[in-house]
C-alpha cells in the first residue's frame, strides 16, 4: 500500500515513459461550484500529459464543462457517449467521489465499470440522502409513463417501479462504503483516519494490491499561497472589512454540519467587549441545511451582525483567508474533512480553530488550536477569540508565519503528489491486465 509517509516507488520521469492509455475520469467538473471539481482540475494537466484523457460529465453538463476546460489536454463527453463505448478494451476508469449529490450520477457506472476511486469522504450521509430521494422518485416513473398511455415492456421495469439502471439504489453510509470497496479496482484516501474508518466500513472486503484493490493514502493537495492580488483592498472593502478590524472567518460552503450556530453564539458573547471584532461567513449559504442569514437577523435585528459573503471564487477566498485573524474550520456530526481548507486557512498566517476529531488532528501547525466537541465548545470558541485579541501579531510576525506554512506545504503540492497518483493508477492497471 502506498501512503504519503513513504517515498514514491518510481520517479515521475520513469512513469511517463509508459505507453499512453485512455483514462476516463468521472467527476464533478467546472463550472460546477463543487470542491471536487476544483480538486480534479489541478491534476488534469498532468493526467493529460500521461494519458489519452477523457472526462465523463453528468448528462446535460458536457458542453459547459468542455467550454470551461478549453486548453486542458482532454476531451469531454457525457454519460451516453461513455456507455456507447462500454468502455473499449485497453481503457482505465477513475472516479472522484465525495459526499454530495453531484456525485450520484456516477454510482451505477462505478459498479458496472470498475476503476480506481478517489474517496474524499468516508461519511457519505448526504450522498445517501440524495440516492434515497432518487429511489422514491424513480419508483414513480413507470406509473407516470403508464398514465400517459404508453405501455412499457415488463423487462424495462424494475420491481420498485423504476425504469432501467439508475443511481436510485438503497445505500446507507457504511453500505455505500462497502459497495464502493467491493467494486473498486484501486482506492485513494486522504488520511490515516479516513483509511481506518473506510476499512471498518468495508470490514469483509479484502483491500490491497494482493487482493486486486491497491490502496494508497495520498493527502489532499495544498496549493501554494497566491500572490498578493492587485484588488485586495477593493475586495475587502466590498465585504465591509476595514483596516482596523479584527476579522473572524468561517470559510467554505455554509453547510449545516459546520457548527455555524456555535460560532454565532460565541461571537455574540464576546462582541460587546471587543468592538473591533467582525465575523464573516465566507461562502455560499445552504438555507435548507442551516439558514444562517435568518439566524443572524434574529440575533442582530438592527442589522449590525455578522455578514454572509455568498459564493466566492478561489481568489476572493484567498484574500479573505489572508486577512483573517482567526478562522473557524469546524465540522460535526459528519466530521474528519480531509480537504485542503484547513492548511489553506493556515497559510494565510492567521490563527485557526478546528475540532479535535476525525482527520483534523493529523494536520500539525502551531497556528492551529483544537477544540473538543461537546457541551463546552462555545466556551472554548469564546476563549480563543479573547486570547487572539490579547496577542495580535505584528505584520512582520504574520509574514514570517506565512513563509513557514508555505514551505511546509511544498510537499503537499499537486505536482509533488501526482507521482503517487500515477503510481496507484499503474498498480491498479497491472492488477487487471
Amino acid at each position: 500500500m502506498l501512503n504519503f509517509d513513504e517515498p514514491v516507488v518510481r520517479p515521475a520521469t520513469a512513469l511517463r515513459t509508459a505507453p499512453r492509455r485512455r483514462l476516463y475520469v468521472f467527476s464533478p467538473l467546472p463550472p460546477q461550484r463543487n470542491g471536487l471539481a476544483d480538486y480534479i482540475v489541478e491534476y488534469l494537466p498532468m493526467l493529460g500529459a500521461d494519458f489519452d484523457l477523457c472526462l465523463v460529465a453528468e448528462a446535460g453538463r458536457a458542453k459547459d464543462s468542455a467550454e470551461a476546460l478549453a486548453g486542458v489536454p482532454c476531451t469531454v463527453i457525457d454519460e451516453a457517449a461513455f456507455l456507447a463505448r462500454q468502455p473499449e478494451a485497453g481503457a482505465q476508469v477513475l472516479y472522484n467521489v465525495g459526499n454530495n449529490g453531484d456525485c450520484a450520477y456516477m454510482l451505477d457506472h462505478l459498479h458496472r465499470f470498475p476503476g480506481v476511486v478517489v474517496v474524499h469522504d468516508v461519511s457519505l450521509f448526504y450522498l445517501h440522502q440524495v440516492t434515497l430521494q432518487a429511489e422514491r422518485a424513480n419508483g414513480m416513473f413507470h406509473q407516470w409513463v403508464r398514465d400517459t398511455g404508453y405501455d412499457v415492456p415488463a423487462d424495462f421495469v424494475a420491481r420498485d417501479g423504476s425504469l432501467g439502471r439508475t443511481p436510485g439504489l438503497l445505500y446507507q453510509e457504511c453500505l455505500m462504503v462497502r459497495r464502493i470497496a467491493a467494486s473498486a479496482r484501486g482506492l485513494m484516501l486522504h488520511s490515516r483516519y479516513a483509511e481506518a474508518r473506510f476499512r471498518g466500513g468495508a470490514f469483509d472486503v479484502p483491500l490491497g494490491a494482493e487482493h486486486g484493490r491497491p490502496l494508497a493514502r495520498i493527502p489532499h493537495f495544498v496549493l501554494p499561497p497566491a500572490p498578493q492580488a492587485p484588488d485586495t483592498a477593493e475586495v475587502l472593502q466590498r465585504f465591509g472589512v476595514e483596516p482596523n478590524d479584527i476579522v473572524l472567518l468561517v470559510p467554505g460552503f455554509l453547510t449545516g454540519n459546520k457548527m455555524l450556530y456555535e460560532v454565532l453564539v460565541a461571537y455574540a458573547r464576546v462582541k460587546p467587549g471587543l468592538p473591533r471584532l467582525k465575523l464573516l461567513f465566507a461562502g455560499e449559504e445552504r438555507p435548507s441545511e442551516y439558514a444562517v442569514s435568518d439566524r443572524i437577523r434574529q440575533l442582530w435585528p438592527d442589522g449590525d451582525g455578522p455578514r454572509v459573503t455568498g459564493y466566492l471564487d478561489a481568489r476572493e477566498l484567498d484574500i479573505l483567508l489572508g486577512r483573517a485573524d482567526l478562522s473557524f474550520v469546524l465540522r460535526y456530526p459528519t466530521y474528519g474533512e480531509t480537504s485542503g481548507i484547513l492548511p489553506r486557512a493556515v497559510m494565510g498566517g492567521g490563527r485557526v480553530v478546528t475540532v479535535d476529531i476525525g482527520s483534523y488532528p493529523e494536520f500539525d501547525s502551531p497556528l492551529i488550536a483544537q477544540a473538543p466537541v461537546g457541551p463546552h465548545l462555545v466556551d472554548e470558541l469564546a476563549r480563543q477569540i479573547v486570547a487572539l485579541c490579547a496577542g495580535l501579531p505584528t505584520p512582520v510576525e504574520r509574514a514570517a508565519r506565512r513563509a513557514v506554512e508555505a514551505q511546509r506545504a511544498q510537499t503537499l503540492s499537486p505536482a509533488a503528489l501526482y507521482p503517487q497518483v500515477r503510481q496507484l493508477l499503474d498498480e491498479a492497471w497491472e492488477v487487471v491486465r
